[in-house]
């Protein structure tokens, strides 16, 4: 697991950043295989996480020998929170930092003045960062290991 959301989100965010990038080049739909081979995730685990992502308005799917999944808008009013929120749920976000249900601005815990901006940092990251963004730097990140190797 990573230190802000679950394995399954970090696939979730992986794969769309990909195809991201693959329906902006061809327009079609990517099937959900190819994406699990280019990013070596279990097939079987991003389909079911796929899934969760069309039933919150993310993905669309397609049936048939074209079919697959594409973006259901466009990458650049798509955030990683959306992402998150879908597949984990933001509580994390929300909570305190050592579990206490009573915690808030008016009772805070010792760690609550420390953890605060932190969690808002994370928070304005994840709501302000896009699938766009993300398409965007790994599409320069693959250009400059190109250009290097020549």
């Amino acid at each position: 697991m990573t230190m802000l959301y679950s394995n399954a989100a970090g696939y979730a965010i992986r794969a769309l950043t990909q195809l991201a990038l693959s329906q902006s080049e061809s327009g079609q739909p990517s099937p959900v295989k190819e994406l699990a081979e280019r990013e070596k995730i279990p097939q079987h685990f991003l389909g079911k996480v796929f899934q969760t992502l069309t039933r919150a308005g993310i993905l669309a799917s397609t049936r048939g020998p074209h079919g697959g999944f594409a973006l259901a808008r466009p990458a650049s009013q798509i955030t990683l929170y959306e992402i998150v929120q879908a597949i984990d749920g933001t509580a994390a976000l929300e909570s305190c930092v050592i579990g206490l249900a009573g915690c808030s601005d008016q009772h805070p815990c010792p760690h609550h003045s420390r953890w605060k901006p932190v969690r808002d940092q994370i928070r304005n990251y994840l709501q302000g960062t896009t699938l766009e963004d993300l398409a965007r730097a790994l599409r320069e990140t693959t250009q400059q290991k190109t250009r290097r190797r020549r």
